[in-house]
This record gives structure tokens, C-alpha cells and sequence, in this order.
């Protein structure tokens, strides 16, 4: 493993660091979107999730820096027992944090990723195992060409216990498997920042952003071969999906009256008067009724019909479609994964790729401008 991620250190060289890259393609407008995956976290949704969890007795939380906090996130996402991960800001000297701030290695604190998980299906124990073998512990405030505090090896313990399983662990794990020392800090938990919106599910909503292509793609590889047995498997990943059901009394406070009639009693905007059916602004269309993602700006053409239309979806699990016969009409219904929302109906009229056309009452949809 060593070895492995000696290769992946020196491959790393090759690019600029993920600061420099953002700086780069923003002042270019640049900035390269997947196709594949979305995700987009509102900041009053991670405080919920937060408070779910925290209210739930079973989960525990870890809060680790390794790094950029891209990478971890996307590395503990895919342990099974793991209910969330958020990515943040801890252990600075500031009493605020946010990206600008911490970039500029002033307020000392680290980029980390917290960590809901259930102990009854992966330890903390664990969870330091894939620690130690998914980042470089021995480099002092860097990783590859992330250089400065913030990107610094960290575990912050939330109690005693962790700090002694922290401790143990580094003694007997990180520091046989590393030739150099481990200069990894382990620290109490002061205060946990959750970082910008654009910054959370980073890698599933950007798979071909250049960091993420050269360096976390290497990374992920390398974590799915030696930790296959910690994975979550498909059932895992449909049980933590968080079904959105409410009644329709909920639904109705919720949404405006025609967003309820599209989304709740499957109706139609008129065509060319909905807010995106002409949006030519780069982002990620989500759905109105619980903000899952579901389409890219980069997959929406213009197909003259009045409608947003896309030829395809972020993924496969986004959406759902069913048989729709009304109105004496053979359809496809296309309907939001999580909280079962008319979206719109697919036909195969569409332009390749794919040869479909999603068209998708802008009703139905919200939209997050690319950062």
C-alpha cells in the first residue's frame, strides 16, 4: 500500500493543486461538469441531516482531515455503516470559517469531512484504517501539491475513548505502514464549520473535474481494491437514500398551487412559460419537491417544444419511469426518485447520445448556478 501511494503521490505532480485549479477555470468560466452525477446540499439541509443523525443514539461521529476534503469525502461515503458525511472547517483559531478564509492558511484551520457513522457495522477502528491508507500522514500541511495547514493530516477525537483508539491506532497501523514518520495531529473537537454548498458530494456531482479526474479517480481505485469488504453494497446505498413522504397537506404548504398541480397531480405547464425551458446558465437542475439532483446544463438542448429537455440524467437512480396511458396516449412517465414528483415524460426523439429527449415541466425543477 505503500508503495501504491507513493505512485499516486508523484502522480500528483504532474498538476496544479485543487486551489490553483479553481482559481484557474473560475476566472475562465471554465470549470469542467459531469455529466454522470449531481448532488447539491443546501446548508439548512446539512444542519437537519445533522441533527437527525446526532438525534439518532445509534451513530457516532468522526471528524478526520486528510487532506483535501474532496477526496475524504468521496473515500467515506462508500463505507457501508456510514450515514453522512459532510464536508467542513475545524481546529482554526478564527471564530469564523468559510473557503476564502481558510485557503489563505490564516485561521489554521483544517479542511475535514464529518462522519455519521453506526458502530454496530463499522468502528471508528476502521474508519482509521482507511485513514491512514488513503492519504500520505508523513507529509507536514500538505498532500501532493495541496500545500499549507489547511490540508494537514488531522484526526479530531469527540471524546476520550476516541482519543485513545486515535492514539493506539497511529502507534500500531499508521506507523508500520509508513517508512517516514506519521505527523498526523490528533486534537479534541473545538467547533465544526460545514464548508459552502458548492464544496459538499463534490467528486459524485464532479467525476470529470480535472482534480478529481487526476487526482481522486486514482485514489478511489486504489481504496475500492483494498477495502472491497467494507463497501456499501447496492441494497446499502437504496436504504440510506432518505425517501422524501409527506401528505399531501404538507405538499400543498410546501409548494406553490402549480408546482402542486405538476408535481402532485402529475399536470402540465403551458408550454414556453416555464422559468428553464430557455436557461442557458451552467448548473445542476434539481427536483422542486425535495432537491434531489436530476439533470445537468450540460446535457439540456433546445428541442423546441416549450420544455426544458435533457438527453439523459445525472444517473440511474435519480429517477424513475413508469407506463403512463392517459388521455389515450402510450407514455413514459418520468418521476423524481426520492419524493416520487411528476417530472415529465421521456421520448426517443431525443440527440445522441442517447437518442432520448427528458422533457420536464420547469415547474417541477429548481436550479443551482454553477459556482
Amino acid at each position: 500500500m505503500h508503495s501504491d501511494m507513493v505512485l499516486l503521490k508523484n502522480s500528483k505532480s504532474m498538476y496544479m493543486s485543487k486551489q490553483n485549479l479553481i482559481l484557474c477555470f473560475l476566472s475562465l468560466g471554465l470549470i469542467m461538469q459531469s455529466c454522470a452525477q449531481k448532488s447539491v446540499v443546501n446548508k439548512d439541509q446539512i444542519i437537519k441531516k445533522e441533527k437527525a443523525a446526532i438525534g439518532n443514539a445509534k451513530l457516532e461521529t468522526a471528524t478526520l482531515g486528510a487532506g483535501c476534503f474532496w477526496c475524504v469525502e468521496a473515500v467515506f461515503q462508500e463505507l457501508k455503516g456510514v450515514e453522512s458525511v459532510i464536508s467542513g472547517y475545524a481546529g482554526g483559531n478564527a471564530t469564523d470559517a468559510d473557503y476564502k478564509l481558510v485557503s489563505s492558511g490564516s485561521t489554521k484551520h483544517a479542511e475535514v469531512a464529518q462522519i455519521k457513522f453506526d458502530p454496530t457495522i463499522i468502528s471508528f477502528s476502521q474508519l482509521l484504517d482507511v485513514f491512514w491508507t488513503t492519504h500520505d500522514p508523513t507529509t507536514l500541511n500538505r498532500q501532493g501539491h495541496d500545500v499549507g495547514p489547511q490540508y494537514r493530516s488531522v484526526i479530531f477525537y469527540h471524546d476520550e475513548t476516541q482519543q485513545s483508539i486515535a492514539e493506539k491506532s497511529k502507534e500500531e497501523v499508521a506507523n508500520p505502514l509508513w517508512n517516514n514518520a506519521v505527523v498526523t495531529e490528533i486534537a479534541a473537537l473545538d467547533k465544526f464549520y460545514p464548508a459552502e454548498d458548492y464544496h459538499q458530494n463534490f467528486y459524485s456531482i464532479n467525476p470529470n473535474y480535472g482534480y478529481c479526474v487526476a487526482v481522486i479517480n486514482p485514489k478511489m481505485e486504489k481504496f475500492r481494491k483494498k477495502f472491497q469488504h467494507l463497501l456499501k453494497t447496492t441494497a446499502d446505498s437504496e436504504s440510506s437514500s432518505d425517501k422524501v413522504i409527506k401528505s399531501e397537506s404538507e405538499w400543498k404548504s410546501q409548494l406553490t398551487p402549480e408546482a402542486y398541480h405538476v408535481l402532485r397531480e402529475k399536470g402540465t405547464e403551458r408550454a414556453f412559460t416555464g422559468t428553464y425551458w430557455d436557461n442557458k446558465e451552467k448548473g445542476t437542475y434539481v427536483c422542486g419537491g425535495c432537491q434531489l439532483p436530476l439533470f445537468d446544463s450540460v446535457t439540456k438542448f433546445k428541442s423546441g417544444t416549450g420544455w426544458p429537455s435533457f438527453y439523459q440524467p445525472l444517473n440511474d437512480t435519480c429517477i424513475k419511469e413508469e407506463s403512463d396511458l392517459s388521455y389515450g396516449m402510450k407514455r413514459v412517465e418520468v418521476l423524481c426518485a426520492r419524493c416520487d414528483g411528476h417530472l415529465g415524460h421521456v421520448f426517443d426523439d431525443g440527440p445522441r447520445p442517447t437518442g432520448l429527449r427528458y422533457c420536464i415541466n420547469s415547474v417541477s425543477l429548481g436550479f443551482v448556478k454553477q459556482p
